[in-house]
């Protein structure tokens, strides 16, 4: 009885991976914020790049690599991405840890324009010791993940969005 039980245990198939690209949706630790992800790992396996929407009181989108290699955290610095064979798109990005990640609405804005429409996608910085790290990802069948992601904070693909200012304080007024 163990034999076949363990040989059915052998035959079973793996649980299958997500596909790359594939949306995900999950609330996260404070139910007031959703998350959803598209994203893909590198040809060796060592990195993943990810775009992802916080949907919550304040929406933000970002483009965040994750990396095998410890980045060693802050400060911020040079995350390199080409998109097929085009000219590299330079830019500082904030570091934690294992990843790194861009925030900022007009830059997010430029990336996933840039994502959405790449076939291949080529990555380069360093970690805080200066070591590089470089890695390759294929990018999505076509712009629907990415656009995706973007519609559930309310953002349009190749349109920065429009925040509306802050509301000032009263006291600071008087």
């Amino acid at each position: 009885m163990i034999s076949i039980l363990a040989l059915l245990l052998q035959a079973a198939p793996a649980p299958a991976a997500v596909a790359p690209w594939t949306v995900t949706t999950r609330p996260k630790t404070d139910p007031a914020i959703t998350s959803t992800v598209t994203g893909t790992s590198s040809a060796d396996g060592n990195a993943k790049l990810v775009v992802r929407c916080d949907a919550g009181k304040a929406n933000v989108v970002s483009v965040q690599l994750f990396s095998r290699t410890p980045l060693g955290g802050p400060p911020a610095r040079p995350v390199s991405l080409t998109f097929d064979a085009n000219t590299p798109m330079i830019d500082n990005w904030e570091f934690v840890q294992q990843g790194a990640f861009q925030r900022d609405d007009v830059a997010v804005t430029t990336l996933t324009t840039a994502l959405a429409a790449a076939k291949t996608i080529k990555m380069h910085t360093t970690t805080t010791t200066g070591e590089p790290i470089d890695a390759s990802f294929t990018g999505p069948a076509s712009a629907q993940p990415i656009t995706s992601v973007l519609a559930a904070c309310g953002y349009t693909l190749g349109q920065p969005p429009v925040r509306a200012p802050e509301p000032k304080d009263k006291k600071a007024d008087k």
